[in-house]
């Protein structure tokens, strides 16, 4: 997928808050992915194989439907049916599992859209940075602004149910959901956008059953649906598992009841929680191996990983082979297979996926065009004093270099999440007076602008698509008239009756647009100009 830099940074952000099936039992897998050299495949309970190899990526069944990424010099992801059929072709550049009967999808150099089980779309969130899958009716999204990234929620309608207003979200559970404020701290909203527990939190889990992990001072606890203490924060992790609690103490995990009083010691390197079995895999020295609910090792410590019981197998790793295991231990399916879907292990772990979450593909070429006014740079104009833009800018005399003839007076503003602008005017600043035998330069506030430039830099979607924008920009001067002697492929020049423009592709910066009034004066200062920001 494009933009997986992107995509692993806003996992990671949200790694703290994603357990969301913690405690949860979690349905049994009719049908397991599991790769045999480069293709997945899906086999049965008893190793056989009902959809043949054929998948670069699988997921588990999901709504009655998996999502599967086709192999081939451009893999793209869609969905087949438990018969191996496909029901939704694979057309799309990303896609989410299914979750509440809608997954989300993402076409070539398109926004997020959510299709329902028979591919036909339901909603489009044409401006949205992120979107996460719906959970409790509410499906997360985000979009970018010259403050940054905020979080809000729409509903299955489309419509936007909680404005974006927050700095990091998690999903809704429990008609509740942890959402953090610009100061950094967290606390926990309803399905109306309501604050139900005040900002307090270092961090939030998601409520299960009534009760959720918190962290405060550094350590997690527990509390209540009105936000009190249950388990005062004493733990370096905790994780709700039924009644009980995975938690982790010094590095090490073991478990706690309601009452926070230790069960099962903190000895093992890693734990899985049991999610409703009667097992549950923990690290023991080096290898892997099983504990009931005593802390008492039931299936010994052999396998290189181990992951919880899902019905009557649990998928096991050992000798870089893939298998699974019965609850006496004893291989079900013989290790054979060079590697599970990385879906069904978190799957497997705590009943999520590590494909809820889609980043658009769309470059809004529209909001730099927008950006841009030839007309009015900023609300300046050729001729004003130089002192005006001085103060539009919050500048001062100090920023002017007398020896320079341009002026930078906006830097890097982001524009997308993909461009940023800069500005500068031109200008000579200053008046000759004598000084003896000598002439001196003197700042000159009412020396008049004579021309602007606009810097565009692209970057992530934006790479490429240099001729694209300088073409649009281009469509939009109303009034203006191509000059296509002077004109080039990436550099065009537009004139009227007071203006003169160029747009070219720039070397320093991606795009830029010079804007003079006089086309003589534009092209001599083009000579210099490109060489400072173009070819």
């Amino acid at each position: 997928m494009k933009s997986t830099l992107q995509l692993f940074a806003i996992l990671l952000a949200i790694s703290f808050l994603s357990s969301c099936d913690d405690g949860k039992s979690i349905s049994e897998i009719k049908l397991i992915p599991v790769k045999s050299g480069k293709d997945f495949q899906y086999i049965d309970q008893e190793g056989k194989i009902v959809i043949n190899p054929q998948f670069s990526e699988a997921t588990v069944f999901r709504n009655g439907l998996a999502l599967i990424k086709n192999s081939g010099e451009n893999p793209m992801w869609g969905f087949i049916s438990e018969d191996g059929k496909v029901s939704i072709m694979a057309n799309f550049k990303q896609a989410t599992i299914f979750s509440e009967d809608l997954a989300w999808v993402v076409s070539e150099n398109g926004a997020p859209t959510a299709i329902d089980i028979k591919g036909q779309v339901k909603i489009t969130m044409q401006n949205a940075e992120f979107v996460r899958i719906f959970k409790d009716g509410l499906a997360a999204f985000s979009q970018i602004d010259s403050s940054g990234q905020k979080w809000g929620f729409i509903d299955k309608e489309g419509k936007v149910k909680i404005n974006l207003q927050f700095l990091a979200v998690g999903n809704f559970s429990n008609g509740k959901c942890a959402v953090q404020n610009p100061e950094g701290k967290w606390g926990y909203i309803d399905k109306e956008g309501k604050i139900l527990i005040n900002y307090q939190f270092e961090g939030a889990k998601e409520f299960v059953n009534g009760k959720a992990v918190v962290v405060s001072g550094g350590k997690a606890g527990l509390i209540d649906e009105g936000g009190k203490y249950l388990i005062n924060p004493q733990f370096s992790d905790m994780i709700i598992d039924n009644d009980m609690f995975l938690i982790n103490q010094d590095g090490k995990w073991g478990w706690c009841d309601q009452d926070g009083k230790i069960t099962i010691n903190p000895q093992f390197n890693e734990a899985f929680p049991f999610v409703g079995n009667d097992l549950a895999a923990v690290q023991s020295g080096e290898k892997f191996g099983y504990i009931d609910k005593d802390g008492k090792i039931v299936i010994n410590p052999q396998f290189d990983y181990a992951f919880p019981f899902n019905g009557k197998l649990a998928l096991v790793s050992s000798a870089n082979k893939y298998g699974f295991i019965d609850t006496d231990g004893k291989f079900a399916i013989n290790p054979q297979f060079d590697d599970a879907s990385s879906d069904m292990k978190a799957y497997m772990r705590n009943g999520s996926s590590v494909y809820e979450n889609v980043n658009t593909e769309f470059f809004n070429i529209g909001a730099i065009v927008s950006r841009i006014n030839v007309n009015k740079p900023e609300g300046l104009s050729i001729g004003d004093p130089l002192s005006k833009a001085l103060t539009k800018f919050n500048k001062t005399e100090n920023d002017i270099n007398l020896y320079a003839g341009e002026f930078k007076m906006k830097d890097n503003e982001k524009i997308t999440n993909d461009a940023s602008l800069f500005l500068f005017v031109k200008c000579i600043p200053y008046s000759e007076v004598a000084a003896g035998w000598n002439i001196k330069r003197v700042y000159d506030a009412n020396a008049k602008l004579t021309g602007f430039t606009y810097c565009i830099n692209l970057f992530g979607k934006g790479i490429g698509k240099e001729k694209e924008i300088i073409e649009a920009i281009g469509k939009s001067l109303s009034g203006f008239k191509k000059d296509e002697v002077n004109s080039s492929e990436f550099s065009y020049i537009y004139t009227n009756e007071k203006l003169n423009v160029q747009i070219a592709k720039g070397t320093y910066y991606s795009i830029v647009v010079i804007i003079n009034d006089e086309l003589s004066k534009l092209n001599t200062e083009l000579d210099n100009a490109l060489n400072e920001y173009g070819d």
